[in-house]
């Protein structure tokens, strides 16, 4: 295997991963302000 397929390979496998954990914790972002606007108490 070529050296530039396998940075290649590695370059899309990190974008990938970003992108999933960019996602996330966008989604615990949107739970906390849900949560603070519909006023989750304990």
């Amino acid at each position: 295997m070529e050296p530039k397929a396998d940075e290649l390979e590695r370059s899309r496998r990190v974008k990938r991963s970003a992108i999933v954990l960019g996602l996330v914790a966008f989604a615990f972002y949107l739970a906390f302000i849900l949560m603070s606007v519909l006023g989750f108490r304990q």
